[in-house]
Order: C-alpha cells, then sequence, then structure tokens
C-alpha cells in the first residue's frame, strides 16, 4: 500500500514538475493559436464573411489586422492593412496569406490599368444627321443601317443618328466614313 502510495505521490510530483517547465500559455494564447486557425480556414474554403464573428474575439494585433483587410470592401485599404499586418505585426503563420492578397490586389490593379487608359482615350463616331423630331432621325437611321450599324443618340432635345462603332483615331474615322453613301461628319467622344 505504502508502495502505491509513494507512486502516486511521485507521479504527481513528477507532473507538476512537467508542467512547470513548459511554457506558459494563458487562455487568450491558446485561442489566438486556434484564430490564426480558424481565419486561415475561411479564406481557404471562401467563406470571409464568418470573419465577422471572430471580429470582436480577436486579440492579436496580426489577426485584427488581417480580419479588418479581409473584410473591408475598399481594396487600396485592405492593402494598405495587409501591408501593415506584414510591417508592424509579423506573424509566419499570416504572413503568406498577406503576401497572396496584396500579389492578387496588384495583379488586379495591373490588369484594369490597360482598360482605364483605354476607356478614358478619346475616340471618334460619325455622326449623319440631327433632328428636332425622333421619327425624321429615325427614317435617316433606317436608311443608313444595311450600311452599318447606327444609333440614335439623344442630347439636348436633338436626336443624333451616329455610328454604333468608334474608330480609335481620327484618321480611322475618315477612313469609314468615305466607304459609306452618305455624308458625316466626325464626332470626338470621351
Amino acid at each position: 500500500m505504502f508502495t502505491i502510495l509513494l507512486k502516486t505521490s511521485l507521479f504527481v510530483l513528477l507532473l507538476s514538475i512537467g508542467y512547470q517547465m513548459l511554457p506558459a500559455t494563458s487562455l487568450a494564447e491558446r485561442q489566438t493559436m486556434d484564430y490564426r486557425a480558424q481565419i486561415i480556414q475561411y479564406v481557404e474554403q471562401d467563406k470571409v464573411y464568418l470573419l465577422e464573428n471572430l471580429r470582436s474575439k480577436v486579440t492579436n494585433k496580426a489577426e485584427q489586422t488581417i480580419i479588418d483587410a479581409l473584410l473591408t470592401e475598399d481594396g487600396p485599404q485592405a492593402a494598405r492593412l495587409f501591408r501593415k499586418q506584414l510591417q508592424d505585426y509579423p506573424d509566419p503563420a499570416l504572413d503568406s496569406l498577406s503576401k497572396a492578397r496584396l500579389a492578387a490586389y496588384q495583379s488586379a490593379l495591373s490588369s484594369t490599368s490597360g482598360t482605364r487608359t483605354t476607356a478614358l482615350q478619346t475616340s471618334f463616331i460619325l455622326q449623319f444627321g440631327s433632328f428636332g423630331s425622333l421619327e425624321n432621325a429615325r427614317e435617316l437611321a433606317n436608311r443608313i443601317a444595311p450600311y452599318t450599324p447606327v444609333t440614335i443618340f439623344q442630347e439636348k432635345g436633338l436626336h443624333k443618328v451616329r455610328t454604333q462603332k468608334t474608330f480609335g483615331t481620327r484618321k480611322d474615322a475618315e477612313t469609314g466614313a468615305k466607304k459609306l453613301p452618305f455624308n458625316s461628319f466626325i464626332v470626338r467622344v470621351n
């Protein structure tokens, strides 16, 4: 009986010494580790909206910053937050997520920059007439339609018959106008 009691006491003593040798982690620190895993899981499952449930529970700055970045609908703000996380609150478990999101943001910017440039460039159309009467505009549009697609554009009370096609340069518009059996003039559009 004494040996059993001695063995039990020795086991309890070793167990308590073992716990003292382990690094102390608070409940909050253990939850933080769980939140990292949840954040990554929600992103991988494309369920970022679930992060809203974690927002009030998270105390770790890296996690807070990542969650704010993932939940914002403002692209530049999200990019700033991802950069802030990388710079101010580096975390090996979350850094790759921030880097991936920043790369995707940069890729999206570069793919739309060509579209923005094109949209801001000046283009040209042909205009065949301008009428106070919609009926007269339709009559002219019907005569031109077999040669090129046209539209009736209303501006300041006038109905303007114009090509649907836009031309990238004035010279292209002049070439297009020469191919049609109708008088037209070139209009610059932005």
